[in-house]
């Protein structure tokens, strides 16, 4: 009997003893967002002590992340856990002080643990939060990657039935609105995670449509998007997956997306063109077209030769396109993704120096991107030399960009076919005319527009020419009547005497001209801020000047300088163009401050902030 008590209290201390063991989480899934490829959770153990996450940081060498004291893990039933330290638990590690700024060594790599007051043992799922803030870290539902998690279907999307093939549709322009709308499983309130949807310039548009729409609380959101035609758009979230799917006007596109961070989180997709959707979902996570220039760049720069690097790209193509083919996609997803692939190798074999030089192979083995590179005059010059085609060689038979489904593709929109196959009008007149639209929609010489139109055979496409001309007329009758305006009213001043021009209207008055574009993210920023320090410089003498030129989407600047308080001036490139050259300036936004009698005082290449700036007008308007 005694024997049998001991027995039982020794299983009883060995069960407590086995419980009170850490419970370790190898590789956890994790929903990172923006930090996603920066850092990295590669463990987590539930201790009775504490909880700690280990993590491996990927930034640029010698950058700079801090950890709030303020952080915390919180459960599912919404209780949280303070952060403790950052102390180092192995060798391989390095100690992190919260609040204070970590330096990354040259490797630009480093192994850290977050220590955390102790979640309950049992614990399948908790999040890590600096805060809700845009730039705070966070990291959504930490879990076990052993536990498979059942995505529970709403109602509506069980039993989704696809279509067992599709085809491209034949282009037909219409005005109209495509609506998109997007349902993310497991999406919490705080998340604060927008829906992507661009790539693109809409027919008719002269601006690119690069918008982010944000969630619903309830993870839902609607997004309508202008069109004339049916084509392939970039849609996606940050940290999880950016496919290209078809959208159209007058059609309805519905997704269904789930929380992971394993790359695939579309479930299913309803509406237009859904199966072929899927597809392109599916080959966005199976083929990773975002690396193809890297995988590229890896096969082709040990060639010894010409030849052999032409070989080389000749061959990836065809084994692409094979690829492809052998999918059970439909056909339309293969035909798009076909396209992509021959836009790259023509890209590749006529722009060899382009696509070859800002690419290169760091210590770590691993491809990147450097841009810089393509600044280098003498290395872009070595890099081309790589492969030279004659002229005879450069011309090219679109095989996929110039059937008549090929303006629903991206692709169709970044390739140049007629400087490359001489007869790609005579074989295609409507591609061949519809590519010119762009181009017109941005073009100010009346002459050279009218010269296009009688060569033009479409319909359709001379009277998306012709309403955008109605519509630049109606602007700028509206804009001639405002007296802070001056649209096309200096076209025939010189570009060397158009500064001095716009100068002597304010003789008398310190000048502050701000050199700008509508789509220069700095620009509009620095207009923001600016705006408290101009309301209280009011009455002062002092003038803003605000110089942009035709890159900025007339309609745009229209509804921009309504919040924008000075004189504005839309000057041609040209001119534009001079006036940057005279602040030998290599972008924007630049500043130049003039003094009352003329004379320039102060420069800057970016925004100064406004303590500068104001002290620099004071002094000019003395």
């Amino acid at each position: 009997m005694k024997q049998t008590i001991i027995t039982i209290l020794l299983a009883l201390v060995a069960v407590a003893m086995q419980a009170q063991k850490p419970i370790v989480w190898e590789t956890p899934s994790a929903f990172m967002g923006s930090s996603k490829g920066r850092l990295q959770i590669n463990k987590v153990e539930l201790k009775p002590t504490e909880t700690v996450l280990h993590l491996s940081a990927n930034y640029t060498p010698e950058s700079w992340i801090r950890f709030a004291k303020e952080s915390y893990l919180q459960t599912p039933d919404g209780t949280k856990y303070a952060i403790t330290g950052g102390a180092k638990t192995n060798e391989g590690e390095t100690d992190l002080f919260l609040d204070s700024l970590f330096y990354l060594p040259k490797s630009g790599k480093a192994d850290l643990a977050l220590h955390f007051n102790p979640v309950p043992l049992d614990t399948k799922e908790m999040d890590f939060l600096e805060g809700l803030g845009a730039n705070d870290f966070k990291f959504w539902s930490i879990s076990d990657n052993k536990t498979k998690k059942q995505v529970a279907l709403p109602d509506e999307w069980k039993n989704v039935k696809y279509a067992k093939d599709e085809t491209l549709p034949t282009p037909k322009i219409g005005k109209g609105t495509a609506t998109i709308k997007v349902k993310m499983l497991g999406y919490k309130p705080g998340m604060g995670l927008n829906f992507y949807v661009g790539g693109f310039t809409p027919l008719g548009a002269t601006e690119r449509f690069d918008k982010l729409f944000a969630f619903a609380d309830d993870g839902t959101v609607k997004i309508e998007v202008p069109l004339w035609m049916a084509r392939e758009v970039t849609v996606g979230v940050v940290g999880m997956s950016y496919p290209n799917i078809i959208i159209a006007p007058g059609q309805v596109t519905e997704i269904l997306m789930k929380m992971t961070s394993d790359g695939r989180p579309f479930v299913a997709f309803k509406g237009y063109m859904a199966k072929t959707n899927m597809d392109m979902a599916d080959a966005f996570s199976t083929f990773e077209p975002d690396d193809n220039d890297k995988r590229t760049y890896m096969k082709v720069k040990d060639c010894r030769t010409p030849a052999e690097r032409m070989q080389s790209l000749t061959d990836l193509f065809d084994q692409r396109v094979k690829a492809y083919q052998k999918t059970k996609y439909t056909t339309a997803a293969k035909d798009l993704l076909c396209m992509a692939a021959e836009e790259e190798y023509v890209e590749w074999t006529r722009l060899f120096g382009v696509k070859y030089t800002p690419l290169e192979v760091g210590e770590d083995g691993e491809v990147s991107w450097n841009y810089m590179n393509l600044s280098n005059p003498e290395l872009m010059k070595k890099n081309a030399e790589m492969l030279t085609l004659s002229p005879e060689e450069m011309v090219y038979t679109w095989k996929y960009l110039n059937e008549p489904a090929s303006p629903c593709s991206l692709a169709f929109w970044e390739a140049v076919s007629g400087s490359y196959d001489p007869d790609a009008k005579a074989k295609n007149a409507f591609n061949a005319d519809i590519r010119r639209v762009p181009t017109l929609l941005g073009a100010n010489d009346n002459a050279v527009i009218e010269q296009a139109l009688n060569e033009m055979t479409s319909e359709d496409c001379k009277a998306i020419v012709r309403e955008h001309q109605a519509e630049q007329q109606r602007l700028a009758q509206q804009l001639a009547a405002q007296e802070s305006v001056f649209y096309k009213k200096y076209d025939h001043v010189a570009p060397e005497n158009i500064l001095q021009t716009i100068l002597d209207h304010y003789k008398g008055k310190a000048v502050l001209i701000d050199i700008w574009a509508t789509w220069c993210g700095p620009c509009r920023a620095g207009h923001k801020t600016m705006k408290p320090m101009k309301d209280e410089m009011k009455g002062q003498n002092v003038q803003f000047l605000y110089i942009t030129s035709p890159t900025s989407p007339l309609n745009t600047w229209q509804e921009m300088i309504k919040e924008i308080d000075g004189d504005h001036y839309y000057l041609t490139k040209e001119q534009y163009n001079y006036i940057l050259q005279k602040y030998e300036s290599n972008g924007i936004p630049t500043y130049a401050i003039y003094d009352t009698k003329g004379n320039q005082t102060y420069k800057s290449i970016g925004f100064p902030g406004n303590d500068v700036i104001r002290k620099e007008l004071e002094k000019a308007a003395q």
